[in-house]
This record gives C-alpha cells, structure tokens and sequence, in this order.
C-alpha cells in the first residue's frame, strides 16, 4: 500500500509542477488526457518503487529550489532561474542546460537538442528524440528524472526559458544572424565577409543567404575594400543619383575600370548581379586597380556550358576557375559553370572570401 502511495504521491506532485508550468503559460498548447494516461504516465512508473522514492526526493529538491530561486534570483553560483519564457537573445554555441519541469521555447534562428530521458514538445504532444532539432514557436517541456541541453546552432537565436537552467558559453565572436546556421555549406563565407565588414544582413538579424546581391552592392563592398578613396574622376550615370548611398562607390568603380556601366549610360545599380559580371568586377580590381597579373587562366574546356560565357567575360571567369573563386556546378553528369545566373548573398560571401584570402 505505501508503494501506491509513494508513486501516487510522485505523480500528483509532478502533475501539480507541470500544471503550475502551463498556469503561467495561458497560450501553450494542452498535452492529451490519452498521451498522459497511455504514455507518459506508464513511463514514469516503469522503474518501480526505488525509483520513484528517487524521483520523488528530486522532485521535491527541484520544486525547492524553484522557490528560493524566485526569492533570490538564481540558484546556486553557476545556475539561473526564470519565471516566464521571455524572449532573449543567445549566442552561436551557447549550450542551455535545463532540469525537469523546466521549459522552453524556440522563437527564431536555429537550435539543437539532447536529453538524458523524455522531453515533451507541448504545442505538438509528442516525445522529442534526443539530438533533434527544435522546431520554432514550439514549446518544449523537460520530464521527470531528464536533463535537457539546448544548443545554439546559429549565429544567433531567440529562445524563452522559464525554470532552472545553467549555462555554458558560446562563441565569443559571432554573426547576429538568425538564418545561418552552423550546417550551412555558407557558414563560414558569411561569417568572415561580417567579420571582415564586407557586407552585412539584411536587416540586423537577417542575413538573406538565398536573396540576390545586386550591383550596386557588389560595387560597394569592391570600393571598401580599397578603403574607400576619394573620387576625383566623377563618371556620371544616368540611373545613380548624386544623393544614393552607392553613388561614391559606383563613380569610383567607374573611373577604375572596374565597370563601365551597361554600355547605354546607365549601371543598373538594383539590377542583380550575374556570376559572370561578379568575376569580371572582380578581376577588373585586381588587374586594373591592383595592376596584379592575371596568369593564363583556367582550361574552360571541360565546362558544358562554355559557350553561354559572354566572350567579354571569358579571360575572368578563367582567371576566377584558376584562384578557386568561382567552382563548377555539377549534377553528378556534366560540370556548368552557369554564367548568367543571378549571383546570391551566400554566393558572393564564398567568391568574396576566396578573392580576398587568395588575391588580396
């Protein structure tokens, strides 16, 4: 009979954390009376009566520690502890270690997930599988006798927690960027052009991986890299206002050689720039402003589409295949080199690193 007791009394103290857990929480999602009855209370019986003496005494330590962290505001010297899941920003790397009844909740960029037991995603009522990854707007909720550890996986993420938690630091340096994440092939390439001040997001969280770059973004990062001069030669076009942000940047270009516009006045400045036209603004900088010798180039010949290579382009899409700029695309058959397609963010990231660590 006291075996009964002691798991009835497990039971109903658990219930009455988790309860107190949604009380706080009026939008969250209700977890079912059949998954309760059917799943998760099965499993929190399983182990028998020392196990549920054990859980018992764990609950009552969370449940008092959980008291005196809402008098004192932590717990311990290492641990934190929060009352709601408001929003807060947390570092690429950041590892958030959290004890039963506690939970969280993903509100944007990336974060991955390992567990020690159950976890609960509430707003699907489902078990999580340790090492998943979290899915956003989702709430999670840690199970009895589980540590849950929540990883950062992008350069940064807005996550709630509420209850105990303890935390080990994540990286110093750091892109702000909510979508760029760590398994990203772009990662890296857009980690240094922010780094390095090349070019940053879209808006402060929000680099655009998959957006295009235009020109009139192209030709700015060109004119910071050559630590933006003066202009003395003022090369006008008809579509750059004398007031735009890019119109130094252009003119600059212009009087360089590094581009002449699309040969009718205008430049284009919001036109999005071709991987063809990239290589060419990038070897008109190295061979026009830098006086760099090009070399030969690469063989093209083994590119399938050779031939829809502007022949204006040809010298600098071989110079840019040589320097490891610009690499093929293959789809397991043929190897192209999609000249005329549009250039995007994480693109000119990559071609822009490998032009400064390779020619700068």
């Amino acid at each position: 009979m006291k075996k009964y007791l002691r798991l009835t009394g497990l039971l109903a103290v658990f219930v009455l954390l988790t309860v107190g857990t949604y009380a706080a929480l009026s939008q969250d999602s209700v977890i079912t009376l059949s998954y309760l009855r059917d799943t998760f209370f099965p499993k929190a019986v399983q182990s028998g009566e020392a196990a549920a003496n054990r859980a018992l005494q764990e609950t009552y330590d969370s449940a008092k520690k959980r008291l005196d962290a809402v008098g004192g505001g932590t717990v311990g010297s290492t641990s934190s502890y929060s009352e709601t899941l408001q929003r807060r920003e947390w570092p690429d790397g950041q590892i958030v270690t959290l004890s039963m009844g506690s939970s969280f909740l993903l509100l944007d960029g990336s974060a991955s997930l390992i567990h020690t037991g159950a976890v609960i995603d509430v707003t699907s009522g489902e078990e999580v599988v340790s090492g998943a990854a979290l899915t956003q707007n989702h709430r999670y909720l840690v199970g009895e006798n589980t540590d849950a550890a929540v990883t950062v996986r992008s350069g940064q993420a807005a996550l709630g927690v509420q209850g105990a938690y303890t935390l080990t630091a994540g990286k110093k340096e750091h892109t702000p960027f909510y979508d760029v994440n760590q398994n990203d092939w772009y990662y890296a390439p857009v980690g240094y052009a922010y780094e390095k001040g090349l070019f940053s997001g879209m808006d402060a969280n929000h680099f655009a991986p998959h957006s295009p770059m235009n020109r009139a973004m192209l030709m700015s990062v060109l004119y910071r890299l050559a630590g933006s001069p003066a202009v003395i030669t003022q090369i006008a076009f008809s579509d750059v206002p004398g007031d735009s942000w890019y119109v130094q940047a252009v003119q600059w270009g212009a009087a360089q050689g590094i581009t002449s516009g699309m040969g009718d006045g205008s430049f284009h400045p919001e036109g999005q720039v071709t991987r063809e036209q990239a290589v060419v603004m990038m070897y008109n900088y190295a061979v026009k402003f830098r006086q760099l010798n090009p070399g030969l180039g690469a063989d093209l010949s083994g590119y399938a589409d050779l031939n829809r290579v502007g022949s204006w382009a040809r010298p600098a899409m071989a110079w840019a295949v040589e320097q490891k700029i610009v690499s093929g695309v293959t789809n397991g058959v043929t190897l192209t080199l999609e000249p005329q397609r549009n250039a995007t963010r994480a693109e000119m990231a990559t071609m822009l690193r490998a032009f400064c660590e390779n020619i700068l």
